[in-house]
């Protein structure tokens, strides 16, 4: 089997990874798998508060069977998929050469926007579903097996510089920035139809901008919403602490 790169951006909801995956995507020089373990959490598993909007019938939706899938897809060329580590983070943690294979980066957003943002699509969203604790699991499980922290974006930096951060982000991968990739024309992208609604913003988007979101509910005047914010917070600020630092291109 080739041994093309498998670059997976492990993130949480709400945090502008489709505009994130979307640059990748204008690259050209990625196949690019969209949350492929999905399918393990919300079309298999039992704890999901929603359903997934599209189901492919060929798609696997155990986790060995998705495992294999992105590792055939990387036998063909290089990859590049970004997933919830909510969707399967029991199974991730315990796989270390599954994890030693691929370059593993992380996304990360202000819990406060992220939960602002998830309660608006659904109220009945949990605290395992927003993610941000599982996340921190799997950074620290990476961080442990590389013996160095692992790649870290956080999305205020890719709102208010991208083509900064994305720079900097390639520059750690060691891949060429694309400039030309940062822009794109407004459409939904065949890959988002397992989400279609959840990509309104990606689908009408033509580059990375700043997120001005207005939620009626907050962290600041939802006491169920402070709640989950003080549980997630303190994942969120040890991620952030290896944040990477923009860098002009």
């Amino acid at each position: 089997m080739t041994m093309n790169t498998i670059v997976a951006l492990w993130t949480h909801p709400r945090s502008i990874s489709t505009a994130f995956e979307r640059v990748i995507m204008e690259r050209g020089d990625f196949n690019i798998l969209h949350e492929p373990f999905s399918y393990l959490y919300y079309v298999k598993g039992e704890d999901a508060t929603i359903g997934q909007q599209y189901v492919d019938p060929d798609h696997p939706t155990d986790y060995q069977g998705i495992r294999e899938h992105i590792l055939q897809a990387g036998a063909e060329k290089p990859v590049f998929f970004k997933d919830m580590c909510a969707h399967c983070h029991t199974q991730l943690a315990e796989d270390k050469n599954f994890l030693a294979r691929l370059t593993n980066t992380f996304l990360i957003r202000d819990p406060a926007k992220t939960i602002a943002s998830f309660y608006a699509m659904n109220p009945k969203v949990t605290a395992d579903e927003i993610g941000l604790e599982q996340l921190a699991q799997i950074f620290q499980a990476v961080a442990a097996q590389n013996g160095e922290p692992p790649i870290v974006v956080d999305a205020e930096d890719l709102e208010d510089n991208p083509n900064e951060t994305i720079n900097a982000y390639c520059q750690r991968l060691g891949i060429p920035f694309i400039p030309e990739a940062m822009t794109w024309e407004a459409t939904h992208k065949k890959e988002w139809d397992i989400w279609k609604d959840w990509h309104r913003d990606a689908a009408q988007s033509t580059g990375i901008v700043k997120n001005m979101e207005k939620f009626q509910e907050t962290v600041d005047n939802n006491e169920h919403l402070r709640g989950y914010y003080e549980k997630l917070v303190p994942f969120y600020n040890e991620m952030y602490a290896h944040k990477l630092t923009p860098v002009a291109p």
